[in-house]
């Protein structure tokens, strides 16, 4: 026999529950449609693989286990178009920097170009706090990824 949960125990579970659902929402609604289909057919693939593990054995480290569900979906292309896509696709990142300039607000605004020469953005910090010694000065930086290649078949987000 199983003694009932408290009320307030029982709501507090619900509301986690609806907590945690919610967040997941909320994280695959930033994802873009590519990210999302890439994620999707990892997860079912990795739950494939876990399921297909002999009960009496240890299970592998995450490493063995993302090479083991890479391999099976790359041989399942037609089940897994998003992963079979990236063989075909071409990434390229540019870094560039900038000196930013803190505002009285607390924000930081940029400040000088952008320049993929590090010496150079250097020089530019040097200058501009010489110049402007009561300025709070940094330099940032920014990433821009291009991906390109045919577009897979991308599974809606149900």
């Amino acid at each position: 026999m199983t003694t009932p949960l408290p009320d307030g125990l029982v709501d507090y579970l619900n509301k986690r529950d609806a907590e945690r659902a919610e967040a997941v929402t909320q994280f695959l609604g930033r994802l873009t449609d590519r990210e999302h289909t890439l994620m999707r057919e990892a997860a079912v693939m990795g739950y494939v693989q876990g399921r297909r593990h002999p009960q009496d054995e240890d299970h592998p480290k995450d490493t063995v286990t993302l090479r083991l569900v890479i391999d099976a979906a790359l041989d399942l292309p037609d089940l897994y178009p998003a992963v079979a896509a990236v063989e075909e696709q071409v990434t390229t990142t540019k870094l560039e920097y900038f000196v930013v300039v803190r505002q009285p607000d607390g924000t930081w605004e940029q400040a000088s170009s952008s320049s993929t020469d590090t010496a150079y953005i250097q020089r530019q910090l040097a200058r501009m706090q010489a110049n402007n010694p009561d300025w709070e000065c940094r330099i940032n930086w920014l990433a821009t990824t291009h991906t390109t290649g045919p577009i897979p078949r991308i599974v809606p987000a149900a």
